[in-house]
């Protein structure tokens, strides 16, 4: 009598870059060391990430690449006015309250869908009803901030580490709107520019792309 030894993924890999577009075999994540740094990589269905964790040039190693890649259509710009059409008439400039957003693909639909998901509320906080079908399974999870709060809090950083999709906060949602977006892998919490997640909306500022501009210049 024989058995066949069958070989699960590491939880957690980590390799060298052997060229530009390594495979991901890692079942949660991977850190990859390139010519061009020190990257997290995983993978769900919709999508798979490359992020960088340093940019320490490694010589002598291939380049790894950048982004995010998406097996679903980016993120279109009519979504992201949708919401923040949502946020500015489901509570007014005077007495704001913060909001969940949840984005995710209908299976059935072959589109984009999104939902108000936000319990407790309060101008300086909230939480996401995780009671929904859709929290467990959705690709961004965006709130909105109150004017003046252009960061992701403490607060944020606890709910945030140990899941793996992109998030969001939409600032100033009445007045020069904002946005800024980050992608979580699990124990990593990264910064990404919007045209990472898909089309920013005129009007809509993205901070994260401010504050490279402004670094640039420092």
């Amino acid at each position: 009598m024989s058995s066949k030894l069958i070989l699960l993924p590491d939880l957690i890999g980590h390799r060298i870059a052997a060229s530009a577009n390594d495979p991901i075999d890692a079942a949660l994540y991977e850190y990859l060391l390139a010519g061009n740094g020190l990257f997290v990589r995983a993978k769900r269905k919709e999508f798979a990430v490359s992020l960088p964790l340093s940019t320490k040039k490694i010589h002598g190693l291939p380049n790894a690449a950048i982004g995010i890649f998406w097996e679903k259509p980016r993120i279109s710009a009519s979504l992201w006015r949708d919401i923040l059409s949502h946020a500015r008439q489901t509570h007014t400039s005077v007495n704001f309250k913060e909001e969940v957003y949840l984005i995710c693909w209908d299976q059935v639909e072959s589109c984009w869908k999104w939902r108000a998901a936000g319990r407790e509320r309060s101008m300086a906080s909230t939480i996401a009803d995780d009671t929904l079908p859709e929290y467990a399974d959705c690709c961004i999870e965006l709130h909105t901030h109150p004017p003046g709060a252009l960061n992701f809090s403490r607060a944020d950083d606890q709910d945030e580490l140990g899941k793996f999709r992109i998030f969001a906060i939409l600032i100033d949602v009445h007045d020069k709107p904002k946005i800024r977006f980050r992608c979580g892998v699990y124990d990593h919490l990264v910064p990404i520019p919007s045209d990472f997640v898909g089309d920013t909306p005129d009007g809509i500022i993205d901070l994260n792309e401010i504050d490279k501009l402004v670094e640039s210049l420092s």
